[in-house]
């Protein structure tokens, strides 16, 4: 097991920048771009496919209970092989070996071990882009096959122009809102942004004496330090991009709250949707 040390930083790495690794690396279709081989195994592309839809059935343990669960999305079915010097199947990996690296990858990279049984693995992977990956390894000696399925985020979508966002502030004194999306792991706005923001500053414009407080949140994945640093990144960016616009700087703040103020269950995709979000609180 020590041997395959690399491959657990491989793969954590991967996974935060799976897709721009992907393309610099100039990898063939159609290996995924954040599930990783183990170092040392070939994929065997005749045998592989990539398929921009479809369904798989994933084991799920339930208390004492297994049952199927089926997921829709991008699916990569990828077929490795260890080859030794002479070309051969290496039957020296074995099972047990390959299922135990995806295994300990996973739970670091704060995974979930849906099922696991002598030749198989599945687990889920929270994409920090939102969605989850969920993957079924089956595993014989020097060979395997990753199942992968790409499941899309549920993200909520904003309904809130700027009246409709002053009716929220008057009553409730906050309102969370979605739309506005960011680049994987950094502050930086993803085209369609603007539209959102655009709403907040005609809600500055039609009431000059609202003065606003930007919240960042995140959901849990990642550290605790981590996610509170880019939430307080991200909510400064919204409010810079706001004052392009020539507002009194005065009459807003940024401040991110990291992970520590949930609306939903961090548990579930759709809970985490919620809890990534942008909220506007009125300071009185």
């Amino acid at each position: 097991m020590k041997s395959k040390a690399l491959f657990a930083v491989l793969f954590f790495l991967l996974v935060f920048g799976g897709y721009e690794v992907y393309l610099t690396a100039g990898l063939e279709f159609p290996e995924h771009p954040v599930i990783k081989p183990m170092p040392g195994s070939t994929l065997m592309e005749k045998s592989s496919k990539k398929q921009d839809y479809s369904t798989f059935k994933f084991r799920v343990k339930e208390g004492s209970a297994l049952k199927n669960v089926e997921k829709g999305g991008q699916f990569w079915e990828l077929r490795y092989e260890f080859r030794d010097a002479e070309g051969k199947v290496d039957r020296s990996i074995s099972r047990a070996e390959v299922i135990g690296n995806y295994a300990a990858a996973a739970k670091e990279k704060g995974g979930k071990i849906q099922s696991q049984g002598s030749n198989y693995l599945v687990f889920s992977i929270p994409r920090e882009g939102g969605g989850t990956s969920w993957v079924k390894l089956t595993s014989n000696a020097g060979n395997y096959v990753l199942r992968v399925i790409d499941e899309e985020p549920l993200e909520p979508v904003l309904s809130f122009g700027a009246e409709e966002l002053k009716l929220a502030l008057d009553a409730e004194g906050r309102v969370a809102v979605y739309g506005i999306n960011f680049a994987v792991n950094e502050a930086f706005l993803q085209l369609g942004a603007e539209d959102v923001i655009k709403e907040f500053v005609k809600l500055l414009e039609l009431y000059p004496d609202l003065k606003i407080e930007i919240q960042g949140h995140t959901d849990n994945t990642g550290s605790s330090e981590h996610n509170l640093q880019l939430s307080k990144r991200r909510a400064e960016a919204v409010k810079q991009y706001m004052l392009l616009f020539g507002l009194d700087s005065s009459r807003m703040i940024s401040k991110g709250y990291g992970m520590t103020k949930p609306l939903a269950d961090n548990g579930t995709e759709e809970g985490r949707a919620q809890n990534r979000r942008v909220e506007l609180v009125k300071i009185k």
